[in-house]
This record gives structure tokens, sequence and C-alpha cells, in this order.
């Protein structure tokens, strides 16, 4: 979604006191926070897709599910804070503040953990896994992408761009977890009547996630 049209001032705050916040499930993409306490907030399933939010407290935040794609973290704090199964995309983390911090399957694409590596102690094992870029297509079947390529006619999927990209890319990354749970013969048939739970616009991979498992029960698989 281009910025034009799209409400960047409902989340955004400017030396503001948000400390114990409930942000479960909100939109920030490309809203612009500056100087603001977000500390002991819950950030779970949130978009900060090309968000702002610079020198923010997050101190004992909880962020889960969450995607950071092309945002601007630059010298915020994120002490003792606890990030689980977020997506770390072309992120920004120039003079950001990691002690403390822990990290449980979090990957990292194109962003450099040279903060975090003078930071924290988990930067090589399972609770960081660095990608120097998008996984290829070639690590997956034709109908996988064929069946994904098709959904760029639903507009509501292609504007989400959980699993597209720009110059008519897939998302190759959404591929590489959703695999984690889902074999591609389990995911094909859910890909494909994808469209037909679509209801409202979303913006992250964890609600695709939430989306594939209702799929699952309802066509048994």
């Amino acid at each position: 979604m281009s910025l034009k049209g799209k409400n960047r001032n409902f989340f955004s705050y400017t030396n503001e006191n948000r400390i114990g916040s409930n942000f479960q499930f909100k939109d920030f993409e490309k809203t612009k926070s500056y100087n603001t306490n977000f500390s002991k907030s819950n950030f779970t399933g949130v978009s900060f897709r090309a968000a702002h939010m610079k020198y923010c407290n997050f101190t004992n935040c909880q962020f889960n599910n969450v995607d950071f794609v092309g945002t601007n973290l630059r010298g915020c704090r994120f002490y003792n804070a606890v990030f689980s199964n977020c997506i770390f995309v072309g992120v920004n983390l120039d003079r950001a503040k990691f002690t403390g911090a822990k990290f449980e399957h979090c990957y990292f694409v194109h962003t450099s953990l040279l903060c975090l590596e003078k930071q924290i102690s988990n930067c090589n094992d399972d609770g960081i896994i660095v990608l120097e870029h998008y996984p290829s297509s070639e690590e997956y079947g034709t109908e996988l992408l064929q069946a994904v390529e098709e959904l760029r006619k639903n507009d509501i999927i292609r504007r989400s761009n959980v699993l597209h990209c720009k110059k008519n890319k897939i998302n190759t990354l959404t591929l590489k977890i959703l695999r984690e749970q889902y074999s591609e013969e389990t995911l094909i048939p859910m890909i494909k009547v994808l469209p037909e739970y679509i209801t409202t616009q979303f913006y992250t991979i964890s609600y695709l996630k939430v989306l594939l498992t209702k799929i699952s029960k309802d066509i048994k698989i």
C-alpha cells in the first residue's frame, strides 16, 4: 500500500508514555514514532513494515510473530525484550541497544547484526537465523509457486506483501517459514482456497498462519 490513503498518525507517537500498552495485532505500517516509552508493552502479531520508531524505549517488551520489514529502529532500546518468531528484513539497527534481549527463532535478512553481536550472547544459535538473501525460488516446487502466483488476482492478498514482493516476485521467506510447519503437498491445496477465507486486509505472516490453521481444520488436512 502506498503512503497515500494510509493513516500513519493513528499509531504514531512522539514524546509519549505508552508503558504497559497492549498493541496485539495492531498495524504500525508506515507510522512514525519518536522518543516514546513503550516499556512492558505487548506487540504480538504486529506489523512494523516501513515504520520509523526512532529513539524509543522497548524495555521488557514482548514481540511475538512480529514483522519488521524496512523498519527504522535507530537508537531504540530493547533491554530485556523478548523476540519470538519475528522477521527482520532490511532493518536499520544503528545505535539500537539490546542488552539482555532474548531471541527465539527469528530471521534476519539484509540486516546488520553488528550491534547485536556486541550486546547479546545467542547471535549464532537457533535464536537468530541469518540469511544474506531471500531463499531462491528453486527451493520450492513448481506447483506451489504457481499456486502462490495465482493469488495475485486477489487484491487483498497481493497488497498485503506477505506472499508477494515487488517486481512480480514471490516472497520466498514467507514460503520458507510456512514450510517449517507444512509440507508442500499440504500447503498447495490450502493456498488454492485461501481467497475464500480472506475477509479483511492483513499485513503479517502470523495472520496468514491463523488462516491456514483454520483451512487445515476445515478441509481436514
